[in-house]
């Protein structure tokens, strides 16, 4: 009897530390036996679930078909469901127990929370897709511009010059890509060693400033530059962080009509140094706002293809920035301009 009692503490005690939730039903499907985690999925109270049959406590007749099953026919089953009111998918794997004799006396359900792998899943798809998608744009034009200059169009010069350089746009957005998806796998899975050092967040963005410079030009944009004097120093990687200055000014240039303003705050907050970029174009849907710094979304897909975008930047500024410690954000009004920012840790 002792033994009996040890042995049942020691079942109980495997169940309460399992995260998974688990329960076992005897011949006639009532619940004999239910660990925390089955009583939380459920939303009962402690021993609520013991003695009642699952479709008692549960409307969801698909578990509950799948354990008659099991206590009928003998022979496991498994399935993946989400169980009500719960959003979470769950691996459900319910299995017999037999007796000497070979007969089902009892079933042991276990539900497995896959939610997280079958979310990555969909993402994974959704990725390779996208990916699929923009590559095969400019592949289809490079082919497209190639068979025809093969096919004669070579013999008129100007044709010809008019198509290689179409090729040479294609072929430089094909390389920006490729870029930019190298860049964004080293970023997540850590493979770029972040070497964190004191940087000077206003001498960095001038000198990108500076880069940027022509694209400014062309576009006859104003663009100031608004900072306090004395600004503490960041914890950053340099090269990482003219990434990212790069990419949100990039990204207020392409969007900003010619001849428009784009202003760069930058402020101290506690310990954290932020850096905005304001500019005076079309602005973003309400709805958009939540999805810009996903990987290849666009709110214009036109626009931004036209403008040369990989829908990866907004993305790679994200990685990076949170890798070191900080934070992405984004407010936007149709018709006035949107804001993007950044911030930093201080020294």
């Amino acid at each position: 009897m002792l033994s009996l009692l040890k042995e049942q503490r020691h079942i109980q005690a495997i169940l309460t530390s399992m995260v998974d939730a688990v329960f076992v039903v005897d011949a006639q499907a009532r619940i004999t036996l239910a660990n925390k985690a089955a009583e939380h999925l459920f939303l009962v109270k402690e021993g609520a679930l013991e003695g009642k049959r699952l479709d008692e406590i549960n409307r969801d007749q698909e578990v509950s078909g799948m354990i008659c099953q099991v206590l009928t026919s003998g022979k496991e089953v498994f399935t993946e469901t989400t169980i009500r009111p719960s959003t979470q998918i769950f691996r459900v794997h319910v299995v017999p127990i037999k007796n000497q004799d070979d007969q089902v006396e009892a079933a042991v359900a276990v539900f497995h929370d896959v939610t997280e792998a079958r979310n990555f899943d969909q993402m994974r798809s959704g990725f390779v897709a996208n990916v699929s998608h923009e590559l095969r744009t400019p592949l289809t034009s490079i082919k497209g511009f190639v068979e025809t200059l093969l096919d004669g169009a070579m013999e008129n010069s100007d044709t010809c010059r008019r198509f290689l350089s179409i090729i040479e746009t294609e072929t430089n957005r094909l390389t920006r890509l490729i870029d930019d998806l190298l860049s964004l796998s080293s970023i997540e899975s850590k493979e770029r060693h972040i070497q964190l050092r004191p940087v000077c967040l206003v001498r960095s963005m001038r000198g990108i400033m500076n880069i940027m410079g022509p694209q400014i030009s062309d576009k006859e944009l104003h663009v100031e530059f608004i900072y306090p004097q004395n600004l503490p120093r960041i914890h950053a990687d340099e090269d990482l962080l003219g990434q990212v200055l790069i990419n949100l000014l990039d990204n207020a240039i392409k969007y900003t009509p010619p001849k428009g303003k784009i202003i760069i705050r930058c402020r101290r907050r506690d310990s954290r140094l932020i850096i905005t970029f304001t500019d005076t174009g079309v602005g973003i849907p309400r709805d958009s706002i939540p999805r810009v710094f996903e990987r290849f979304y666009r709110v214009d897909k036109a626009r931004s293809r036209h403008h040369g975008g990989t829908g990866l930047g907004l993305a790679i500024v994200k990685h990076i920035v949170e890798s070191h410690g900080g934070e992405v954000f984004v407010d936007s009004e149709i018709g006035k301009g949107s804001t993007f920012g950044a911030s930093f840790l201080t020294v």
